[in-house]
């Protein structure tokens, strides 16, 4: 069996990371190497952590950096010949390791990932942002991971795969660094670099980890904003093509009709809403969570808008603040 380092990325939320840290277990022995981002562990988390078996490693630092180059940092406390990512918010579901573990001696994968799914136990909220975000209508070309796409593994690229559930070979973190000024994204750049070096990147739909939702509106709107914000500069500086990601602005803009043409745009804003409610209608009874339909659609709306509105900032010049 081929050794492996688990790093961690945690700012405080030391009853997730928990979780995480029990599902990895099955996996025993690995190294694990736990960063501390902006906030020292507490030392009932520190006694954990010293109980913990096999190797364990903690390092961080006192102000919070962008979480390239805090990754950047932890790997050079790594030995593993893989290095596996995952969030303190994330935890691996049942099977994970007999799904991953024979892919891990196959010398033709560099490169292997799979979807994040919901946390058990979920609110209302966190339940429907689960399934909004497995919407193709919702996050267009990455619903894949947030939604299981078949059964066995597959080619991938970066719209498939996360970094809270992502396995990388030792040798591509020596050659390539994480980008160090992106506040999010800074995993596709990577994984993009990678692509134009076909290195073989692979995706399997049973490697799934839960994954916690933020617990209402408020909380989703940074992150919605910096995915679009960070998307387009990274369009910008990697110069991708990327031009499925330009609709969420072209939605927003669209609103600009009811100053022109309020009631072709009224037209338009019903085919949306029937649309987004039979969808979310179809996508809720598939979870068996039916009446958690009104606010996927709602989440649709406020998704696409607020990303959208990110890319639109970043394309206007906006700075972004830490």
């Amino acid at each position: 069996m081929v050794s492996f380092s688990v790093l961690i990325i945690t700012h405080g939320r030391e009853e997730l990371l928990t979780k995480c840290l029990e599902s990895l277990r099955l996996s025993l022995p690995f190294e694990l190497v736990l960063f501390a981002n902006g906030l020292p562990l507490s030392m009932d988390m520190v006694k954990k952590l010293e109980a913990f078996p096999g190797s364990v490693k903690m390092t961080g630092s006192s102000t919070q950096l962008p979480p390239g180059e805090a990754r950047n940092k932890a790997f050079l406390e790594t030995t593993g010949e893989w290095i596996h990512l995952i969030d303190d918010d994330s935890y691996w579901q049942k099977g994970y390791w007999d799904v991953v573990s024979p892919h891990l001696n196959d010398p033709k994968i560099e490169v292997l990932g799979g979807p994040d799914g919901p946390a058990s136990p979920a609110s209302y909220f966190q339940s429907s942002v689960s399934i909004a975000l497995s919407s193709p209508i919702c996050t267009g070309v990455t619903f894949a991971r947030h939604k299981a796409l078949g059964k066995s593994l597959v080619p991938a690229t970066e719209e498939k795969l996360t970094s809270c559930n992502l396995w990388i070979r030792r040798d591509l973190l020596v050659r390539h660094q994480f980008p160090e000024d992106f506040r999010r994204a800074e995993e596709n750049l990577f994984l993009q670099k990678l692509q134009k070096e076909n290195r073989k990147i692979f995706y399997h739909p049973l490697m799934k980890v839960g994954h916690s939702r933020r617990k209402n509106l408020l909380e989703l709107l940074p992150p919605t904003l910096g995915a679009g914000y960070w998307r387009s500069r990274l369009i910008r500086q990697h110069q991708s093509k990327g031009a499925f990601f330009w609709l969420p602005s072209v939605f927003v803009l669209l609103h600009f009709l009811f100053l022109v043409n309020a009631q072709f745009a009224f037209e338009l804003a019903r085919i949306y809403v029937f649309i987004v409610t039979f969808v979310s209608m179809g996508l809720s009874s598939s979870r068996n969570r039916f009446f958690h339909f009104p606010m996927v659609a709602v989440l649709h709306y406020f998704i696409v808008t607020f990303y959208g509105l990110g890319f639109l900032l970043e394309r206007l010049g906006y700075k972004w603040k830490a």
